[in-house]
């Protein structure tokens, strides 16, 4: 091909996943899990400590929100699995009119990683507003306002995983682009 059309190379197809990609997929799929359960708890009535929990059971645009936003976390991680599979680099024939061709490694790439980017952003955004207030440097709403040690525990078990989800989709993006590329 000559010089300066490699953008029009989709990139190779096949190639072996690298285990660390692999792994890093994975994590993708399973880190917001946590989370998710956690939400999902605290809709059906659980008692997870959350003060504000009757207004999101109680407000339908709120428990919409909340499910939407699980249903994306969950859409998105198992996208990031196409990193690692087959459907990822071609376009399953099921699929009407698009069937059999391949993806340009451009679309899982730029995609992933505005995403990406997008989710540093807003856990950046969350440590910025919820730290200080933690460590008493200034007054504040936080998630465990109100919560006892066992509560906060659990919160922490299920939103920590959650924080290191973009740490693993960095080095999937990367696995799926060194691998598509010539």
């Amino acid at each position: 091909m000559p010089p300066g059309h490699a953008w029009r190379d989709p990139g190779a197809v096949g190639a072996p996943v690298q285990p660390w990609a692999r792994a890093a997929a994975w994590a993708c799929l399973l880190l917001p899990m946590p989370s998710v359960i956690w939400r999902v708890a605290m809709l059906l009535g659980a008692d997870v400590g959350f003060a504000d929990a009757d207004a999101f059971r109680g407000d339908p645009g709120l428990t919409a929100y909340v499910l939407g936003l699980d249903v994306t976390e969950v859409a998105v991680g198992v996208l990031c699995l196409g990193l690692i599979m087959r459907w990822g680099e071609v376009v399953p024939r099921w699929v009407p009119g698009l069937g059999g061709r391949v993806i340009h490694r451009l679309v899982p790439t730029v995609i992933g990683g505005v995403g990406n980017v997008t989710l540093y952003a807003i856990m950046a955004g969350l440590a910025a507003a919820f730290v200080p207030v933690w460590l008493g440097q200034r007054a504040g709403w936080t998630p465990d306002r109100g919560m006892d040690s066992g509560q906060r525990a659990v919160l922490l078990v299920c939103y920590v995983p959650f924080f290191l989800w973009p740490v693993a989709i960095t080095p999937a993006l990367v696995g799926y682009w060194r691998r598509r590329s010539a």
